[in-house]
């Protein structure tokens, strides 16, 4: 499924990965429309019970992939930071819903494709999860009774609404937010790590987003779906910075 790519230059693995395997595609708006599953709704036991087969999958079939994929991820990780959590949680993320092999495919959906077949909830969550995007927005308003959180989706330059119990106590106007998200009935609903940038830092980011956007010759739009591993590295550092 993979296949040994060129060396990367010192310039893309100081912003953050070294080999990761690129793909063709790119990831199309959709104009804030949720796909909504004939199965219904689903709850979050659901989609953790579907992680948690979507990860025996990747190590009853993926096993050899894994560590070619996870030492690309970490290229330029500082020791340290290889075993944090956090970090784990991150590339596991990436690994179910951004990397793609060779013909194009996320291991989500191969699982989808080759496992036996969910029903009700599950499924629902399974839906969710094959609609699984990287955001990252600007913060424009917090409820936090509601647990919602409103702004732009920078990458995709249309409104979102996401639900994060977290995230809605810690964000305030003006900081920026990036998780992976899945739809939760009529909003998005984070999972995974996730990054939070203080407004203060927002300009910072916007540069760096910039500058990777020049590196690989792409749009804002095509950095989720062909550089997902390299956009969460150069995220992740301006939030440590």
């Amino acid at each position: 499924m993979i296949s040994d790519d060129t060396k990367t230059s010192s310039r893309r693995k100081r912003r953050g990965t070294g080999k990761i395997q690129p793909s063709q595609f790119t990831v199309q708006p959709m104009e804030g429309a949720i796909q909504k599953s004939r199965w219904g709704k689903y709850e979050r036991a659901d989609f953790e019970r579907v992680e948690q087969m979507i990860a025996a999958f990747i190590t009853r079939r993926l096993g050899q992939v894994v560590p070619v994929v996870m030492n690309g991820f970490f290229n330029a990780a500082k020791p340290e930071e290889r075993n944090l959590p956090a970090l784990k949680t991150a590339f596991y993320s990436f690994l179910m819903y951004g990397w793609r092999d060779n013909n194009n495919i996320r291991v989500v959906d191969l699982f989808h494709h080759t496992s036996p077949p969910l029903q009700g909830r599950q499924r629902a969550a399974l839906d969710a999860c094959l609609q699984a995007r990287m955001v990252l927005m600007t913060v424009d308003d917090v409820h936090v009774r509601k647990e919602r959180i409103r702004g732009r989706d920078l990458l995709r330059d249309e409104t979102v609404t996401v639900s994060d119990k977290h995230a809605a106590a810690q964000l305030r106007p003006g900081d920026r937010f990036m998780s992976w998200m899945i739809p939760w009935g009529t909003s998005w609903r984070a999972i995974g790590a996730a990054a939070q940038i203080p407004g203060e830092r927002a300009g910072a980011l916007d540069m760096a987003v910039a500058s990777l956007t020049e590196s690989f010759k792409c749009t804002r739009l095509e950095l989720p779906g062909k550089h997902a591993a390299h956009l969460f590295w150069v995220i992740y550092r301006v939030a440590h910075m």
